[in-house]
């Protein structure tokens, strides 16, 4: 039987690089096949299928609550989350970039080629415009000189995410 895979993206491609983020917008978790006869495996077969419904229960299912809802009406008006640790901020911004937007574009406009509706990037609470700018261009994937400044750093980010929107023949993000 094959094991569900969880998204487990690779050390080289976190979330917050443009290919571990698309590879996760992309992950679509299914739930391993109902076993009947579970009690008739194996030791190493009932093991495999745990792993498999383990794995499966893992990948973070967030159920559509009212508290989600809000989450994703208020976060559509902001541009930074704050909020204490634990309380939700990464799976509501995570859910909402995949969920409520990029699929959602993906949907009302298909396309081919290439298209970045999300960028994904955390910074420490005491992080410097430079900085965010600096965390914009690894998502992208950008090559950055220690001595570049935050003028050419933003340019160099902006040039990206404008030539990938010039890729789109309606102009569409």
């Amino acid at each position: 039987m094959a094991k569900t895979a969880a998204f487990t993206p690779p050390a080289d491609e976190p979330l917050t690089s443009k290919e571990g983020w698309f590879r996760w917008v992309q992950h679509d978790p299914r739930p391993p096949k109902l076993r009947l006869d579970w009690p008739h495996l194996s030791p190493v077969e009932q093991a495999a299928y745990d792993d498999a419904r383990l794995d499966y229960h893992n990948d973070l299912i967030v159920v559509n609550t009212p508290t989600i809802q809000e989450v994703v009406k208020t976060v559509r008006r902001l541009l930074i989350i704050t909020g204490g640790a634990g309380t939700g901020k990464t799976t509501a911004i995570t859910q909402l970039g995949r969920r409520a937007h990029e699929l959602s574009v993906a949907l009302r406009n298909p396309m081919t080629g290439p298209r970045i509706p999300v960028v994904y990037v955390t910074v420490p609470p005491a992080a410097t415009p430079r900085m965010l700018a600096v965390e914009f261009a690894r998502f992208l994937g950008l090559p950055l000189a220690s001595r570049s400044n935050i003028t050419d750093v933003t340019n160099a980010v902006c040039a990206v995410l404008c030539a990938v929107r010039r890729h789109d023949p309606r102009g569409h993000p």
